[in-house]
């Protein structure tokens, strides 16, 4: 991260429909690429917030049909959180593919909420974590 930006909060708010996971995974490319994450952890970021998508594609609530995607951009790396509020009784599914391959991505993935379930996701510059 640039040396003289303070920690920052940036936020985006998309439709959750498939259709616009791309934009999602492409702003997670540019503030990982801000926070001078390396090229592995870049990939990595992508391909794991496309996962949370997948998770919580399938049960949000259509009356209120957004994806909210902060990035916390601090001098040792970033997180991530993709929130959206999801149906009654909706629960992301943990026994599936995407499950694996997102905490295969960061084995310390976090989802918490229940009317709005946040899913996020971290990396570190260095081997401490965030």
């Amino acid at each position: 991260m640039n040396e003289s930006w303070p920690s920052r909060t940036v936020e985006l708010t998309v439709p959750a429909h498939e259709d616009f996971v791309a934009a999602v995974r492409a702003q997670t490319r540019s503030m990982a690429v801000l926070t001078s994450l390396g090229v592995d952890d870049v990939e990595e970021l992508q391909m794991a917030i496309g996962e949370a998508a997948t998770l919580l594609l399938p049960v949000v609530d259509l009356a209120t049909p957004f994806f909210r995607v902060e990035f916390d951009l601090v001098a040792d790396g970033m997180r991530i959180r993709l929130r959206a509020r999801v149906r009654p009784g909706a629960a992301i599914d943990r026994e599936g593919l995407a499950w694996m391959l997102l905490t295969a991505l960061d084995p310390h993935v976090a989802v918490t909420g229940t009317d709005e379930t946040c899913i996020e996701i971290s990396r570190a510059r260095s081997n401490s974590r965030l």
